[in-house]
C-alpha cells in the first residue's frame, strides 16, 4: 500500500470512505437552503482513467455525486460555474438558454511559471526527484501572503479558500457573494491589479521610477514590504549570485538602471570570475543592497525583489466564466497527494510534501475499526481516523462561516454514509 500501483483501487476506497461529498456540496451551493436547486446547476468535469475528459456533469444532491464518483472513479475533478440550467442538459439547450450565471473568483499559481528563477526543481533541474522542494515552495508562500493580503485589505473579501494543488502550486477560491457575481471585466481588472500591471508601466521609465526613488503604488509598496525580508533567503537557496552560475548573476543585475550600466558590467565581470571565500550569494546581495541604499536607489532593490518573488498568476483561469479549476480533496494521480485546503495564516507551517497521500490514507483505514456499540448514525466519519482529519475540519469551519455570512444555518457536520 505504499505505492501508486493500485491507484484506481485505492481511489475507489477514497471516494467511498474519505471524500467529503456532503461538505463539498454545501460549499458549492454556498450553503443555500435550496441546495439541490443550486447544486444541480453547478458544472463538474471528470478526467476518467485513460485520460478521458468529460465536461458538463451535474448532480442534484451529495448522494448522486458520491454514487457517480464511486462508479466512474475520476482521476481528477474540476469545478466550474453555476449555469442557468443543469449542465447535464447542455446538449439539448440553445446557447441562449444555457449561460454561466456566477462562479467564485479563482486564482491558479503554478511554480512552473517561475522556472526562470527556480533552479532546484522544474525545467532547470530535470534530475530533481520531486516537482517541488522546500526551497522553491518559498515562492508559493510568497504568492499566498501577497495575494491573500491584497484580496482582504484592498478589496475587502473575507471568504478566501486556499488549496494545495497536489503537485507544484496553489489554488485560491474567493467565495464572497460579490466575488461570485463579478463579470469578466471586473475579474480582469482584479487580475491586472494583482499582476503588477501598474508596476510594469512605471518600470518603462526607469529614470522617473528609480532615480527619484519615488513611492510606488500602495499595493506595490505593501508587496515589497512583505517580500523584501524573504528575498535574501530565496536568493541564497538558489545560488543566485554564485560565480558558478553567470546567467543567474546577470538575471539579478539586469534590473540595475541604465545609468548604472558601467557598474553592472563591472560587477558581472568581477562576480563571475571571483570565486573566493568572500563571494557567497549572501555577502554579494548584502553588498549590492547597501550600495543601492547609499545611492538612494531603494526602488531598484524593490524592482529586483518583486520581479523575483511576486505572484505569477494564470489570468485565463481567473477571467473566463467557463474555465474550470481542480476540486479540493482531489488526489493528484502523479504524486498521490491529496489537494488539501489550508489556512493562509498558517502558510509558513504548511508543508506540501507532508500532506496525506492516497496509499497512506488507505493504509490508515485498514488499521481502523468501528466499534459496534456506537449509536446508529453517530459513529465517526472514517476521515477522523486518518491524517485527512485536520484538513476536512478546517474546510468544515470555512464552509460554516460562509453559510453564516449569507444568513444560512451553519450547524453542519457531515455524517458518515454507509455505502458498503
Amino acid at each position: 500500500m505504499g505505492s501508486l500501483d493500485d491507484f484506481d483501487l485505492y481511489l475507489k476506497i477514497f471516494y467511498r470512505k474519505l471524500f467529503p461529498c456532503e461538505l463539498m456540496c454545501k460549499w458549492l451551493s454556498c450553503g443555500s437552503k435550496q441546495m439541490s436547486e443550486v447544486l444541480s446547476r453547478r458544472e463538474f468535469s471528470f478526467t476518467l482513467p485513460g485520460d478521458v475528459y468529460v465536461r458538463y456533469q451535474s448532480f442534484n444532491d451529495s448522494a448522486s455525486f458520491r454514487k457517480e464518483l464511486i462508479k466512474s472513479c475520476p482521476h481528477k475533478i474540476d469545478i466550474g460555474a453555476v449555469y442557468s440550467a443543469p449542465p447535464k442538459l447542455q446538449r439539448s439547450l440553445s446557447s441562449v438558454a444555457f449561460t454561466p450565471e456566477w462562479k467564485e473568483l479563482v486564482f491558479d499559481i503554478d511554480l512552473t511559471d517561475y522556472d526562470e528563477i527556480r533552479f532546484c526543481c522544474g525545467a532547470q533541474n530535470p534530475d530533481a526527484k520531486t516537482p517541488i522542494c522546500e526551497k522553491c515552495w518559498e515562492l508559493a508562500k510568497c504568492a499566498v501572503i501577497c495575494v491573500d493580503r491584497a484580496l482582504r485589505e484592498d478589496f475587502g473579501f473575507e471568504h478566501i479558500l486556499w488549496v494545495y494543488s497536489g503537485r507544484r502550486g496553489v489554488h485560491c477560491w474567493v467565495c464572497d457573494p460579490i466575488a461570485r457575481h463579478l463579470d469578466s471585466a471586473a475579474r480582469m481588472a482584479i487580475v491586472e491589479y494583482l499582476s503588477l500591471t501598474n508596476f510594469t508601466e512605471i518600470r518603462k521609465n526607469k529614470k522617473s521610477a528609480q532615480l527619484s526613488d519615488q513611492t510606488f503604488h500602495p499595493a506595490i509598496e505593501s508587496a515589497a514590504r512583505l517580500l523584501s525580508p524573504r528575498f535574501s533567503k530565496y536568493c541564497i537557496s538558489q545560488d543566485m549570485l554564485d560565480s558558478h552560475y553567470p546567467e543567474r548573476i546577470k538575471w539579478i543585475l539586469k534590473y540595475l538602471p541604465i545609468d548604472m550600466t558601467t557598474h553592472r558590467a563591472k560587477l558581472t565581470d568581477q562576480w563571475v570570475s571571483d570565486s573566493g571565500d568572500n563571494c557567497s550569494t549572501a555577502k554579494r546581495w548584502n553588498t549590492l543592497e547597501i550600495f543601492l541604499q547609499d545611492e538612494k536607489r531603494n526602488n531598484v532593490i524593490k524592482d529586483i525583489v518583486l520581479n523575483t518573488l511576486y505572484p505569477r498568476l494564470d489570468s485565463n483561469v481567473s477571467i473566463g466564466p467557463g474555465h474550470l479549476l481542480k476540486s479540493p480533496f482531489c488526489v493528484h494521480p502523479k504524486t498521490g497527494f491529496v489537494c488539501v485546503p489550508f489556512d493562509a495564516k498558517e502558510v509558513e507551517e504548511f508543508n506540501p510534501l507532508a500532506v496525506p497521500t492516497l496509499p497512506s490514507l488507505v493504509e490508515q483505514l485498514s488499521q481502523t475499526t468501528v466499534t459496534s456499540d456506537e449509536p446508529t448514525g453517530q459513529h465517526l466519519l472514517a476521515y477522523k481516523n486518518t491524517a485527512l482529519r485536520p484538513y476536512v475540519e478546517y474546510f468544515e469551519i470555512f464552509v460554516n462561516r460562509l453559510s453564516a455570512s449569507t444568513g444560512v444555518d451553519n450547524d453542519f457536520s457531515p455524517q458518515d454514509v454507509n455505502l458498503s
